[in-house]
Formats: C-alpha cells, structure tokens, sequence
C-alpha cells in the first residue's frame, strides 16, 4: 500500500507539469523573477557579517539601486578569519572609511554568471584590480568561489567566496607594525598623520619598530592642527614616537633614542609607566609583523632645545626673564668654568630647578644692598644657581626613586636638597609649582622661590 501511495503521488506531480506545460500557449516555462536586491538577499540569507559591514560603510543605498552589480560575498567565517587576522574583534572597530575600500573591492560593475567569468584583471568599485581565474573553479585573488553562487537579486548577482578580498593598496598594513593602528578606530588621526608627513613607506618597510601610539583623544587633546602643519614638522613629531628596535614592555629602558634623534625617557614607577613624565604608557606589548606597539595618552612632543635655549625661549612669555640674565651674567662676567650657559648646553643630563621670576625679586628684596641682580656678587649668584642644578634627568615621577635615605639629591653646588614627597616641596618652604619640561639634556622643573644653599 505504501509504494502505491508513492507512485500514485508521482502520477498525480506528472500529470501537473504536463497539464501546466501544454496550457502555455507560447510553450515557454514561466521563469521565476528575483525580488529582493543585493542587500536585501544578503539580510536574508545568513551573511549577517557582510549585511552589518555595508551599513557601517554607508553602502547599503548604493547597492540598493537599479545598477547591475556582481558582488563577491564573503562568508561571516570570512570576515571573523579577517577580524583576527588584523586583531580587531568587531567590524565595529574598523574605521569606516577602511571598511568602505575593503567593501567595494569586492563589487563589480555590471552582472557576470558563474559561466561567464572570463580570466583575468576586473576592475572594482574601490579602483583597484581583482584578478579571475577559472582553472579547477572559480577564484578571485586567492578566495575560492563556493556555493551558493549565481544569486540573482533585482540589482546584479551575488557569488559567494570563503575569504575578504584585501585591495592591494590595504594589504602591506596587515601583519606590519601599522596594523594595531591602521584597522583600529582610536587611531584615525595617527595613520592621517602619517599619511600627510609621508611616513607609512618607511614605517612599513623597516623591521623591528617600536611605536608609542598616541589615541585619537590624545591628538585632540594636543591642540595641533594637522591641517595648519607641514608635512616636515609632522614627520619630526611622529618620529619622535618610533624606536629603531622591538622594545617589549618588559624591557623598556632608562632612555631610549628615537628615529627623530632626540631621546624618550621612561620612569617605570608604581603608579605607572610614563615617558618624560607625564605620558602614560596605557597599554603594551601589541605585537604585530616584526615590531610592536605600546599606547599611549598623550602626544608626545620633541625637545625644541636644551637646558638653557629652553629656558630663553620660556622667557619670551615675560617669565624666567631672571634667571636667563642671571645665567647670562655667569658667562659675560666669569671664568670658563663658571659659564653656566655653556655648561648647561652641553650633554648634560641635568634636572633644574627655575625659580620665577617672582622669587627672583624676592631675593632681591631680602638684601637692601641688592637692588638689581648685577649688584649680587657673582661668587654667590653662581653658588645659588649651581644649588639648583642637580646633575642627572629626573622627571618628577623619578624623585622618589632617585633620592637617598634621607630623601635628598646632590647639586652641582656640592650642597643638597632635602624633598618632602608628600608635598612636593624642597627644602621644606619651597613648592615645585611646574614640572617636567623636557630639554633635549635634560629637564626643568618651576619653583615658587629661589634656594639657598
């Protein structure tokens, strides 16, 4: 009973074909019309991934249009290969305008079925070549077409492919040192950065880099404007973060040259890692090709001088007038060795403490004899400056660190200054009211009275 209750059924499905067959007056067989287009048939039918990625990339209205279009869809295991690949974890994390060449490279103009792909270059939406091969199936690039393919939407054909398509232009960033910043979207203003200072080539090509990457807040924070700047004095700041060397966090040095030829130094203290005192190492050791990648909360700015033509240009702003004419004095009037504007030119490190120019007058004011500081004799003008002069860099995140049991420092007066670090004072009546300006030979600190050894 059960084979004739099978065979009557396919009796009956036989007679419907013949039936609907001879009542076609032209003998043509109705063809069934897509009805959805490209997206819409990728919204339905599981590829979540790519659905997701086009509207991030503000192409869904694009490739919802009347146009003819071939796109080759990657699967949602495509795109997960590709976000590990770059180390992103969502599509979300890529910026857009990244994604958008990503999306459009993989979308032809016009609709090509399976058994008209011809081998070869195909121009692409994002203006780069794709190249088709038919041998053993179909590939384009190194994916394979797989099933389902000759999807026909309203608007083109869809084929399936089991990789991301990467345009040629995006691949030399994967697995190269500008990866972690280039796929990321906390780090559009650096890879802009490095585009207009006409870095990328070099960064790209020279192995074993260390890059401290500043966020994209961090560049707000800043203040510059990279539009106002050259491409030169970019190029010289984004310098100033590559280490010619794979630095991992584990053995970050004292200092440490950079490819802009001035030092970054590094004070790795209990309440964190920071270079040249007040940047803060954020997160480490994000390895990538050859090199690695720390980021960091701040840009980090290029020594404009050392010691002394830091301080004269701190001056032009009406302040530390005082101690750049007491300096000065100290090479019009003394001997070599008292020339404290060549001394503390030269290598150095040293770490000054500048008084205001408010504790100059003060100290002024404390002798009646002193009216101007040409009447101090120079004997003691030089034994005061040279009590503030201590001969190694400390950014005050080091103090703590570099004073001895008795929390106190050597000058190069050959006294010492005693620091309560609670307070941040020296000497107990004076306060340390700015710190860490970097020098090239060191750093300076600003001090709300003159010390006297």
């Amino acid at each position: 009973m059960k084979n004739f209750k099978y065979i009557s059924i396919l009796i009956l499905a036989l007679s419907f074909v013949f039936t609907s067959c001879n009542n076609d007056d032209d003998d043509d067989m109705e063809v069934m019309l897509p009805t959805q287009n490209i997206v819409e048939i990728a919204q339905a039918n599981g590829f979540t991934s790519l659905a997701a990625a086009l509207t991030r990339a503000n192409l869904v209205d694009a490739l919802q249009t009347s146009g003819k279009f071939t796109v080759f869809a990657p699967t949602n295991e495509a795109f997960d290969n590709l976000l590990a690949a770059i180390g992103q974890t969502s599509i979300d994390d890529v910026p857009v305008s990244v994604l958008e060449k990503i999306l459009l490279y993989h979308v032809v103009q016009g609709e090509v079925m399976s058994g008209d792909v011809n081998a070869g270059d195909v121009p692409t939406l994002a203006g780069e070549n794709i190249v088709l091969t038919t041998s053993g199936g179909i590939k384009v690039n190194t994916a394979t077409v797989i099933t389902p393919f000759d999807v026909s939407a309203t608007n083109g054909v869809i084929h399936t492919i089991n990789e991301v398509l990467v345009p040629p232009t995006i691949a030399p960033f994967v697995n190269s040192v500008l990866e972690p910043a280039y796929f990321s979207n906390s780090f559009t203003t650096l890879i802009s950065a490095a585009v207009k200072a006409n870095v990328v080539d070099a960064l790209l090509s020279t192995p074993n880099l260390t890059i401290f990457a500043p966020t994209n807040d961090a560049f707000t924070a800043s203040g510059l404007d990279l539009n106002a700047l050259s491409p030169e004095t970019i190029a010289s700041v984004l310098t100033y973060h590559v280490v010619a060397a794979k630095v991992m966090s584990t053995g970050i040095p004292r200092d440490a040259a950079t490819l802009n030829g001035s030092k970054l130094w590094f004070s790795l203290v209990d309440s964190g890692n920071f270079i040249n005192g007040d940047t803060e190492i954020v997160a480490v050791d994000i390895e990538s090709g050859t090199g690695v990648v720390h980021v960091i909360d701040q840009v980090l700015m290029p020594p404009t001088g050392n010691i002394v033509e830091t301080a004269v240009a701190l001056s032009a702003s009406g302040e530390f007038t005082s101690l750049v004419a007491a300096l000065t004095r100290t090479a019009d009037e003394g001997t070599a060795a008292q020339n404290l504007i060549t001394v503390l030119s030269g290598d150095g490190p040293f770490t000054v403490f500048a008084p205001t120019n408010a504790a100059f007058q003060a100290l002024l004011d404390s002798n009646e004899e002193w009216n101007a500081l040409g009447d101090i004799p120079l004997e003691t003008l030089i034994a005061v400056l040279t009590y503030h002069v201590v001969p190694a860099k400390a950014f005050d995140k080091d103090v703590a660190g570099a004073v001895d049991a008795n929390n106190m420092l050597p000058t190069a007066n050959g006294a010492k200054l005693t620091f309560d670090l609670t307070n941040f004072k020296i000497n107990t009546n004076t306060s340390i009211i700015g710190v860490n300006t970097n020098a090239s030979n060191g750093v300076i600190h600003v001090i709300d009275k003159v010390l006297l050894p």
